[in-house]
């Protein structure tokens, strides 16, 4: 059996500071960006709502700030508007990859082929909330096909939600930018709230596994005395070692 490495409170308070400063990283720059976009689009929004085709001339150069400016290793940014802002075409307006490629699929018009983004956890949450939120990990079938981290921020105008600006986080960046941290951190695993893995250096985990003892409805709060926990205080995650 192997041996583990109990770690001290301060340990892992120490890796969950770096992660809530990757974290922070990625909001700040959609939080400033918020004001602009919401000025942009009361602009433009004067005689009704726009189309899909001109939320992305609109959100372009946004987006790409957004991807040129930050030091984290993002994949993609963009917009996705609510029915107060686009009724025709694509409410999404997305930039992704090394190249900056406009995310454009088939997977916005109608039949089987059509997604419900209003559905989708970094969509419905904010909306629901009126907070930002991290939603992941997950398989990202309509942009990278990878597993993905999204950051989001609602927009809220007068009242009304016109939408959310996102950015994404592949996991094995993530995991790139903790290596270092991590190192020397035996059977430490990185959950979510709902007790997900994130990331771990545990050979029992992989990313996208749940911790044992979390249970569907309790998720990382109904882990029990087995493990040790510090748990982030402004992201849905926790560090779990076991006792």
């Amino acid at each position: 059996m192997q041996e583990t490495r109990v770690h001290n409170d301060d340990v892992l308070h120490d890796i969950l500071a770096r992660v809530d400063t990757f974290f922070d990283g990625l909001f700040a720059p959609l939080a400033r960006w918020l004001p602009e976009l919401e000025q942009q689009l009361r602009a433009h929004l004067h005689e009704g709502p726009i189309t899909g085709s001109q939320l992305v001339a609109l959100i372009e150069p946004g987006a790409h700030a957004i991807l040129d400016g930050t030091e984290r290793p993002l994949y993609g940014a963009g917009f996705c508007a609510s029915e107060a802002v686009v009724t025709t075409g694509n409410p999404l307006a997305w930039w992704q990859g090394s190249e900056r490629s406009l995310l454009a699929s088939s997977t916005f018009g109608p039949g089987q082929a059509s997604i419900d983004l209003g559905r989708l956890e970094w969509y419905r949450v904010p909306e629901r909330t009126g907070e930002r939120h991290v939603a992941g990990p997950f398989v990202d079938y309509l942009c990278s096909n990878e597993i993905t981290i999204t950051s989001a921020l609602p927009l809220i105008v007068d009242g009304t939600f016109w939408g959310v600006v996102c950015a994404d986080v592949l996991v094995h960046s993530l995991e790139s930018e903790m290596s270092a941290d991590l190192a020397s951190a035996e059977n430490v695993t990185l959950v979510n709230a709902s007790g997900r893995v994130v990331i771990s250096t545990d050979p029992d985990y992989e990313t996208g596994d749940r911790y044992a003892g979390a249970r569907a409805e309790g998720g990382v709060a109904s882990l029990g005395e087995d493990v040790r926990m510090v748990s982030s205080k402004r992201y849905p995650f926790a560090l779990v070692v076991p006792a």
